[in-house]
């Protein structure tokens, strides 16, 4: 089984990831900054022109690209992922039931007094939602099909959600990494959190063969969670490699680690690659232009001083 902080480190990964990648995009647009406000400045004498001499100092907006897709794409995520909690929540409390006395003595024996909603569905689902005060919410039909065992197994696979605020985490980390679309480890870094938060919550229901049987039961009846709850549940992985990990049957496979790893190569490459083109556009930025690039006449070269770091409007009635 996966160690207690798996779920944390990666966590704890996706947002240093996260930290790291805007301090980099920030840095870099800060040490652009004078010579891309410079150049904004410049006067072109065409469009066609305006291309041409501008096109070397493309990687100078790559940063500021990139912050602007990413901020885009996260709020939105996180837009999304809020609307969809708010409209399941709203549904499942229109048909919430009383619970039932054994329940409701379950609850209350794992520390889960008023934290459970049983639903009235004949579909047979469990999930932990909600983000400012997570709780647990059960179908009738699940507690139909589960026997009292392997219904105190679910309630304490979704006791350690509840307690760990997984639905307000995997909000997060939905949201970080649809913002760092750009770098594959970030996905990478969300499945592997994913994953790793449904290992540690199987390990804390104590009761790995009742947690087995409650899962091939949901499988057989083909469970699946209520529309709407796949963006505002905490998410959950393989059924099928859930029981044969608690059943113990789990075959050892390297092929996540070795996908990791050429995500972390592929990340690091293109990190360099952004570097790469902002430094060499903010050479080119520091060099005297030659005639007929965008913003200036076709004067000698050798009479040309200014470059987009230090033009002013006044250099074009001065220089004759």
């Amino acid at each position: 089984m996966a160690s207690p902080s798996s779920a944390g480190r990666a966590f704890a990964a996706l947002f240093v990831l996260a930290a790291a990648s805007l301090a980099l995009l920030g840095g870099l647009l800060w040490w652009q900054s004078p010579h891309l406000a410079q150049g904004v400045l410049l006067a072109c004498q065409s469009a066609v022109q305006a291309v041409e001499g501008y096109w070397p100092l493309a990687g100078l907006l790559l940063p500021l690209a990139l912050v602007g897709a990413s901020a885009l794409r996260g709020l939105g995520m996180l837009a999304v992922q809020l609307w969809y909690t708010r409209r399941l929540l709203r549904s499942l409390r229109r048909r919430s039931l009383p619970l039932p006395s054994s329940l409701a003595q379950q609850a209350r024996s794992l520390q889960l007094a008023g934290r459970v909603t049983l639903v009235e569905d004949g579909d047979t689902y469990a999930f932990a939602a909600g983000l400012a005060r997570p709780r647990i919410w059960l179908s009738s039909g699940l507690l139909e099909l589960l026997d009292e065992a392997e219904l105190a197994a679910v309630l304490r696979h979704e006791r350690h959600h509840v307690q760990q605020r997984d639905p307000l985490r995997v909000l997060l980390a939905r949201s970080l990494a649809h913002g760092l679309f750009f770098l594959p480890l970030a996905a990478a870094l969300r499945d592997l959190y994913l994953e790793a938060k449904e290992r540690e919550a199987d390990a804390a229901s104590g009761a790995h063969y009742e947690l087995a049987a409650a899962l091939l039961k949901l499988m057989q009846a083909g469970s699946q969670l209520p529309s709407a709850a796949s963006l505002a549940a905490a998410g959950s992985a393989s059924t099928a490699g859930r029981i044969q990990r608690l059943l113990g049957k789990e075959a050892t496979s390297l092929v996540a680690d070795v996908a990791l790893v050429q995500r972390l190569l592929i990340s690091l490459a293109l990190a360099a690659a952004v570097w790469l083109a902002c430094t060499t556009s903010i050479s080119h930025a520091a060099s005297p232009l030659a005639g007929g690039e965008c913003g200036y006449t076709t004067w000698p070269a050798a009479e040309l001083t200014s470059t987009p770091a230090n033009f002013t409007p006044h250099d074009l009635t001065t220089v004759r």
